[in-house]
């Protein structure tokens, strides 16, 4: 078999909300973390090892790339910074494998009430990951991609590649309840993926990790 110089590209908030989505049901013979979070335990995930379990044919997995706006929460920042160097230690990822985006904060009121209601809303993250994908694909960076996430808004990009090269192989592993029926029909049902407890159970990251000396700790509202 031929493999293929492989890029992931990772929606870190469509994947951060299908794992602490309160839907989400807990095998036998294992425990929920909370009622809202069923999932919330398994948000320390090691990437690297999570794609690689899939076997995906012809993939070689050679860079991950991470997209997140900073959290407008400081608590939340703090989480966010000990995952990205969690992420760090893997030999896939490099300080150039994040990208950014903001939040833009929006005052709805509220039409029971009358009350202002502050909404958050992530910005550019779609937009950059589809960058991304039309970039390297054009600069020849890779051969193949996968892509962890649900999210329509960055479907014309994976269409214009396929449009420009119809046997470029693209995967789509799907976040829990964020799957896409027109994703699927574009790269091929054959060619995705979901995520279930088992496997995310499977490949956490050990709760202590050390980077450049120091030491990563898993952050207490992850255990």
């Amino acid at each position: 078999m031929q493999y293929l110089r492989t890029y992931a590209y990772v929606d870190g908030y469509n994947l951060y909300h299908g794992i602490i989505d309160p839907r989400n049901k807990v095998p036998d013979g294992f425990n929920a973390h909370s009622k809202d979070r069923p999932w919330g335990n398994l948000l320390w995930l090691d990437l690297e090892k999570f794609i690689k379990s899939y076997n995906l044919p012809y993939v070689n997995l050679a860079k991950i790339k991470f997209f997140e706006a900073p959290s407008y929460k400081v608590s939340s920042l703090q989480r966010q910074q000990n995952y990205k160097n969690a992420l760090l230690t893997l030999n896939t990822v490099d300080d150039q494998s994040f990208f950014g985006g903001e939040f833009k904060t929006n005052d709805i009121k509220c039409p029971n009430c009358g009350e202002k209601i502050t909404h958050h809303t992530e910005k550019r993250t779609d937009v950059s990951i589809a960058v991304e994908l039309m970039g390297d694909f054009y600069l020849g960076n890779c051969e193949a991609m996968v892509i962890i996430g649900g999210d329509t808004d960055f479907f014309p990009a994976i269409e214009k590649i396929m449009l420009f090269d119809p046997n470029f192989l693209i995967y789509i592993i799907f976040p829990p309840h964020r799957s896409s029926m027109i994703m699927k029909k574009l790269v091929g049902n054959n060619r995705c993926r979901k995520i279930d407890y088992k496997r995310l159970v499977r490949y956490q990251f050990p709760t202590r990790l050390v980077l450049d000396g120091h030491i990563i700790e898993k952050p207490i509202e992850y255990k």
